[in-house]
C-alpha cells in the first residue's frame, strides 16, 4: 500500500471513526448492553450512570457531545425508545460483516478492518454479532502479523526478487535465520516455492506504489513522510531496478529540511560481534511499529519435532496418505534430503532416510500430539479462554481476559500455530486466544495514554479518591482529545472516558498486572543485568514506582547493579584510553585496579566507587569484554585483506584511517595484537607510519583552524595566513601547505583546498558525536557543580569554625616573599602544588572540627580538579561551536558552569615586614623651696630643680600580610638616680626595671598567636 496514503488514511480514520460511523446510538448501545434495551431497564441504567457522574461532579457534555442529552430527564424517554433502531443498526451491520468475511485475509482493505470499531459498541447489545466480530478482528490481527513477516522477507531478499528462481536461491539461507523469529515467518519458510512467487509480485507492487509516493513527496511538503519513504528507499531500492525510484532526489530534499535516515546497524565495529540478518533488516523496528497498532509479535519458543511434524502433516499434498504415521514417514524422508533446513528433524535422519529414532517418532506421533493437546487444553481453561456454555466457545470482546503477559500470549499463539487443527476444539480456543492477545494490545495503547498522564494517582480505594480520580480523568480525556485535533486517538480510550467508574477499576488493575510482570522479570534479572536488561527494566521501574511501593527495593537493586555496570564500562574505557597493559588478564587487572582504587579513595575521588567495591567482579567483566574484543579485532585483520590493502597507495589512507584507532586502543591491553602475539597491529602500524604522522599534523591544523571551518572559502583564507607563518617555523606543519608531489608544476593552492575540504568533512562528520559528548558533559557538569557548591560551602564554614585560613605552600615556584600578582586559583599541571591550612591557635592537639575542615577542603579541591578537567575537554570541543551549529546551546550551558567556576580562596605566600620604632622620653622637674643664704651680708635666694627621665620606651613590631599577625614587642625603661616601678597596661604584671636594661613581656596575649601549619598536597 502507498505509504503517503497510509498516513493520510490514519488521520482520516481517526476522525471518521468518531464523526461519521460512531454516533449516539452506538454509545447508547454500549452503555445499555443487551439486558438494558427495554424501556424501563434503559431508564434505570441511565439513571445509575448519570448518578455516578453526578457524584463525581461530571457533566456528560464534558466527556463528549454524543453524551450531551443522556442525563437530560426530558430526553431520556426518547433515548430509551431506541431499541428497534439499535437492533436495526445491528442487522445492517451484520450484513456488512458477512460480505467482508467472505474475503481472504490478504484481500482485506483498511476500511474493511475499520468496521471492527463498530463491533466495540454493538456486540454487547446484539450477541448475534459476537462470532462475526471475533472473526473479523482475528482476520485483521493476522493480516498485520502477515504484513510484518512479508516486509521482513522483502527486506532480507532485496535485490533477489526479480524472478522466482533468484528468490529461491537465496531464501533458504534467509529462512534458516528468520524462521524462528515468528510463527508467520516459519509459515512462509515452510513452502518456499509459493512464498517466492508471492514475494516477487509483492516486490513489484511495492516498487510501483513507492515510486508514486516519492514523486508525490517531491512536489509537496515532504517533512511528514520523509523518514517513512527514506526507510523504504534504503530497503527496497535494489529490488526496483526495472522501475527506478528517485531516492537520491528524495534524500536531497529531506536533507534540506534536516531529516536524514540512519539505517539499522550500519556502523561497522570490528571489536563487536557481526551484525545478524535480524539486525540488518531492522526486524525489531518492524515489531515496534506493529505494537503501535496493538499487535505484539514475540519470538516463540523453539519448536520441537512433535510440533513441527504436527504442522507438516497438514500439507494438502499428503492427502493420499491415510494415517499420521504414513504422512510423518513421508515428511522425514523428504526432509532428510536436506537436514540443515529443519535442524530439529536432523536427529531423525540417517543419511537421506529416516533413522530408527525417526521411525519410532512416527509410531508415537499420534500419542505425542494427544499429550501436547492435553497440556494446551489445560492452559486454555486456566486462562479462561473458552466459553463452555454458549457461542460455540467464543467469548465476547468485553469479557476476554487481559491479564495475559506478552510472553504468555506468544506461547499460546505458538500452540495455536502448530496444534489448533490437531486438538479437539482447538480452533475455537485459538479464536479466543488471538482475540485476547489483540485486545490486550489495543487496550494497552489506550491504558498507556491515560496512565502516563495520571502517574501518582492510580492507587487508592476510598470514596474521596474515586471522586478525585474521576475528575482528574475527565481533565486528561479532554487534554488527549485536544492534542489529537478534537478526536480521541482510539475508541478503546474513548470508552474509558465515557465510563470513568470503570476506568477507575481498569487502569489501576492494568498497572497492577504490569507491576506483577515487572517483578517476575526483576527476580530473574536484577542481580546480574545486561545492558539490554537495564535499558528495558529501569524505564519500567521509573514509570511504575510512582504508583507502587512494592517494587521499590527490587528496582533499587536493579538500579544499583545497572549503575555499577555502567561504572565498570566507564572504567574500562578510561583504562583503555590510558593504554593500561594486560587488561585481558584477570590477575593483572585485579592488581592494577586495586592500586588505582586505593589512590582514588585516598584522594576522595568517587567517580569509580561502584566499580571499586567489587573489584573481582569488575575485572571479570573487563577482562572478558576486552579479550573478546581483541580476539574479534585480530580475526578481522588476520582473515581479511587489511594488511595487503594498506600496502596499496590508493587504499592506504582509508584502511589506516579506519583500523589504526582500533589497534592503538587495544594493543597495550592485548598481547595477541602486539609484539608477543601475531603482530598484525604492529605490521599495520609500520605500513601506516606515514599516514599516522600526517594525521597528527592534520589534527594540529584542525585545532588551529577551529572556528574557521564553516566553509571552504573561510578555511582557505585562514589557512593561507597560517601557511605564511608556518613557512618560517619549524613545527612541521608547513608540509601540509605545499605540493610535495613529483609533478613538474607545483600547485600549493590545490593542496590547501583539498586539505580544507578534508578538515571540513571530518568536523562535519564528528559534529553529531561532539554534540552527544558535550550534552553528556553538560549534564555531568551540572550535577557536579551542585555537589561542588555544597561541599565548598561546607568547607568554608568548617574552616571558619576551626579558625583556619588556606595558604599556598612555599615551593620552587613561589619562593619570593612578595608576589602580589599570583593567582588565587590552584596551579594546574603535572607537578605537585602544595597548600597549607593555617590554624590560629596555640593548642597543638587537633580537634574534630579541624579534622572535618581538612577533609572537606580535600574533597573540595578534588571536585574542583575533576570539574576543571571536564571543562578543559568540553571547552576544547566547544571551539567548533561555529562549525557545529547544534552545539551552540549546549556550549553556552558549559560556559555558564566553567567560566564561573572558582576554587576556595587561597592566601598567596607573602611576607612583609613593617618595623616601627617609637621613642618616648618623659621628663619631670622637681623644684625645692627657695633658700636664703647670707652671712650678714645681703641674702641670696637659691632654687634647685631636679629633672628626672621617668622612662624611655622603644616599640618594634613585625607583621605578615596573612590574617594571622605575629608581633614581638621589646620594652626598655631607663631611670636615673631612683629606681621606680614601670606599669605596662593591659592588666599584665609589671617586671622590675633597672637602668639601661630591657624587659621582655611575659603573659602578653599576642604571644598566643603561635602558628601551627599542616601541609596538604594535591596532584593536579
Amino acid at each position: 500500500h502507498s505509504l503517503a496514503r497510509a498516513v493520510a488514511r490514519a488521520v482520516k480514520r481517526q476522525a471518521k471513526a468518531q464523526k461519521d460511523e460512531i454516533g449516539e446510538e452506538h454509545v447508547l448501545a454500549f452503555l445499555l448492553k443487551k439486558d438494558g434495551l427495554e424501556e424501563q431497564k434503559c431508564k434505570k441504567k441511565l439513571k445509575e450512570y448519570c448518578q455516578g457522574l453526578s457524584d463525581a461532579g461530571i457533566k456528560t457534555e464534558q466527556i463528549d457531545k454524543k453524551l450531551k442529552d443522556f442525563c437530560n430527564d426530558a430526553k431520556q424517554d426518547e433515548k430509551c425508545k431506541q431499541k428497534a433502531s439499535i437492533e436495526e443498526k445491528c442487522n445492517g451491520f451484520r450484513a456488512e460483516l458477512e460480505n467482508v468475511l467472505k474475503k481472504e485475509i490478504e484481500d482485506l482493505r483498511n476500511d474493511d478492518c475499520e468496521k471492527k470499531e463498530q463491533c466495540l459498541f454493538l456486540e454487547d447489545a446484539c450477541p448475534t454479532l459476537i462470532e462475526k466480530c471475533n472473526k473479523l478482528r482475528n482476520m485483521c490481527y493476522q493480516k498485520e502479523r502477515n504484513e510484518v513477516a512479508k516486509e521482513a522477507l522483502l527486506r532480507a531478499l532485496s535485490g533477489s526478487l526479480k524472478k522466482s528462481d533468484t528468490c529461491e536461491k537465496k531464501i533458504k539461507n534467509v529462512c534458516i535465520v528468520l524462521k524462528e523469529e515468528s510463527d508467520e515467518l516459519m509459515q512462509k519458510c515452510l513452502s518456499l516455492d509459493s512464498t517466492c512467487l508471492s514475494l516477487v509480485q509483492a516486490a513489484k507492487d511495492k516498487c510501483s506504489s513507492l515510486k508514486k509516493d516519492i514523486e508525490t513527496a517531491l512536489t509537496k511538503n515532504t517533512s511528514e513522510v520523509c523518514l517513512l519513504l527514506l526507510e523504504q528507499c534504503y530497503f527496497h531500492d535494489r529490488s526496483c531496478e526495472s522501475e527506478p525510484l528517485k531516492c537520491n532526489d528524495l534524500i536531497n530534499k529531506c536533507e534540506s529540511v534536516n531529516i536524514t535516515y540512519t539505517p539499522p546497524d550500519t556502523n561497522f565495529d570490528p571489536t563487536k560481534e557481526e551484525s545478524t540478518l535480524v539486525e540488518e533488516i531492522g526486524l525489531k523496528s518492524l515489531y515496534t511499529k506493529a505494537v503501535k497498532k496493538g499487535v505484539h509479535i514475540g519470538k516463540p519458543p523453539k519448536a520441537d519435532a512433535t510440533a513441527l511434524l504436527a504442522l507438516l502433516i497438514l500439507d494438502p499434498s499428503l492427502a493420499n496418505k491415510a494415517t499420521k504415521k504414513e504422512k510423518c514417514e513421508k515428511i522425514i524422508e523428504d526432509k532428510c534430503k536436506d537436514p540443515q533446513e529443519y535442524g530439529v528433524l536432523k536427529d531423525l535422519c540417517e543419511g537421506t532416510k529416516a533413522s530408527k529414532d525417526g521411525k519410532q517418532k512416527c509410531e508415537e506421533l499420534d500419542d505425542d500430539i494427544e499429550n501436547t493437546c492435553k497440556i494446551f487444553t489445560s492452559k486454555v481453561l486456566d486462562y479462561h479462554l473458552f466459553d463452555t456454555k454458549k457461542n460455540n466457545g467464543i467469548i465476547m470482546w468485553r469479557k476476554l481476559p487481559t491479564f495475559l503477559s506478552e510472553k504468555e500470549c506468544t506461547n499460546l499463539m505458538s500452540y495455536c500455530f502448530y496444534f489448533e487443527k490437531s486438538c479437539d476444539k482447538g480452533e475455537d480456543a485459538c479464536k479466543n486466544i488471538k482475540a485476547a492477545c489483540y485486545k490486550k494490545g489495543l487496550d494497552g495503547l489506550a491504558n498507556e495514554v491515560l496512565q502516563s498522564k495520571l502517574r501518582g494517582k492510580l492507587h487508592g480505594s476510598k470514596k474521596e479518591w474515586l471522586k478525585t480520580f474521576q475528575k482528574k480523568l475527565l481533565e486528561v480525556c479532554q487534554e488527549v482529545k485536544k492534542e489529537n485535533n478534537g478526536v480521541f486517538p482510539n475508541n478503546e480510550l474513548f470508552l474509558l472516558c465515557v465510563e470513568p467508574t470503570r476506568a477507575a477499576i481498569v487502569l489501576p488493575a492494568d498497572l497492577r498486572m504490569k507491576v506483577i510482570f515487572l517483578l517476575e522479570n526483576l527476580n530473574k534479572k536484577r542481580d546480574f543485568p545486561t545492558k539490554e536488561n537495564c535499558e528495558e527494566l529501569e524505564e519500567k521501574c521509573k514509570v511504575l514506582l510512582e504508583d507502587s511501593r512494592e517494587i521499590e527495593w527490587p528496582c533499587h537493586t536493579l538500579n544499583w547493579n545497572c549503575d555499577r555496570l555502567r561504572n565498570v564500562e566507564q572504567l574500562k574505557e578510561k583504562l583503555l584510553e590510558e593504554k593500561t597493559e594486560d587488561l585481558d588478564k584477570l590477575d593483572s587487572c585485579k592488581k592494577k585496579l586495586g592500586k588505582r582504587c586505593n589512590e582514588w579513595v585516598g584522594k576522595g575521588r568517587s567517580q569509580f566507587t561502584l566499580a571499586c567495591i567489587a573489584q573481582n567482579t569488575t575485572c571479570k567483566i573487563i577482562t572478558k569484554d576486552v579479550k573478546s574484543k581483541c580476539d574479534r579485532l585480530e580475526k578481522y585483520i588476520k582473515n581479511g585483506t587489511v594488511l595487503n590493502d594498506a600496502k596499496e597507495e590508493t587504499k592506504k589512507e582509508s584502511i589506516c584511517e579506519f583500523w589504526i584507532p582500533y589497534c592503538e586502543r587495544f594493543m597495550s591491553s592485548c598481547k595477541n595484537l602486539a609484539n608477543t602475539g601475531t603482530k598484525d597491529c604492529v605490521e599495520l602500524r609500520k605500513e601506516c607510519s606515514s599516514f599516522i604522522k600526517k594525521k597528527e599534523l592534520e589534527n594540529k591544523v584542525l585545532d588551529e583552524l577551529k572556528g574557521n571551518l564553516s566553509s571552504d572559502d573561510e578555511c582557505k583564507k585562514t589557512l593561507d595566513k597560517y601557511c605564511a607563518v608556518w613557512a618560517n617555523a619549524s613545527n612541521g606543519l608547513e608540509v601540509l601547505c605545499i605540493d610535495t608531489s613529483n609533478a613538474k608544476t607545483k600547485n600549493d593552492a590545490k593542496v590547501r583546498k583539498k586539505l580544507c575540504k578534508k578538515l571540513i568533512a571530518r568536523i562535519t562528520e564528528q559534529c553529531p558525536k561532539l554534540f552527544n559528548e558535550l550534552a553528556e558533559a553538560k549534564d555531568k557538569l551540572k550535577k557536579k557543580k551542585e555537589e561542588y557548591k555544597r561541599i565548598k560551602e561546607e568547607a568554608e564554614k568548617a574552616m571558619e569554625a576551626a579558625n583556619f585560613i588556606l595558604s599556598r605552600a612555599k615551593g620552587p615556584d613561589n619562593n619570593k616573599s612578595v608576589n602580589k600578582n599570583s593567582s588565587d586559583a590552584p596551579k594546574e599541571g603535572k607537578d605537585t602544588t602544595g597548600f597549607k591550612l593555617v590554624r590560629r591557635s596555640a593548642k597543638v592537639h587537633v580537634t574534630e572540627k579541624e579534622l572535618a575542615a581538612f577533609d572537606l577542603v580535600a574533597q573540595t579541591f578534588n571536585l574542583y580538579v575533576e570539574l576543571k578537567e571536564i571543562c578543559q575537554h568540553s571547552q576544547k570541543g566547544c571551539g567548533f561551536r561555529k562549525e557545529c551549529a547544534n552545539c551552540e546551546e549546549v556550549c553556552k550551558a558549559v560556559d555558564r558552569v566553567c567560566l564561573r567556576l572558582e576554587p576556595l580562596k587561597i592566601k598567596p605566600y607573602e611576607v612583609k615586614t613593617v618595623t616601627e620604632t617609637n621613642i618616648t622620653t618623659v621628663t619631670e622637674t622637681v623644684k625645692e623651696a627657695e633658700k636664703t643664704v647670707g652671712d650678714g651680708e645681703k641674702c641670696k635666694s637659691l632654687t634647685t630643680s631636679d629633672t628626672w627621665i621617668t622612662h624611655t620606651s622603644t616599640h618594634t613590631s613585625t607583621s605578615t600580610t596573612t590574617s594571622t599577625v605575629t608581633s614581638r614587642i621589646t620594652l626598655t625603661s631607663t631611670r636615673r638616680c631612683k629606681p621606680t616601678k614601670c606599669t605596662t597596661g593591659e592588666g599584665d604584671e609589671a617586671g622590675e626595671v633597672k637602668p639601661s636594661e630591657g624587659l621582655r613581656m611575659s603573659g602578653w596575649s599576642v604571644m598566643r598567636g603561635v602558628l601551627v601549619a599542616m601541609m596538604i598536597s594535591f596532584m593536579i
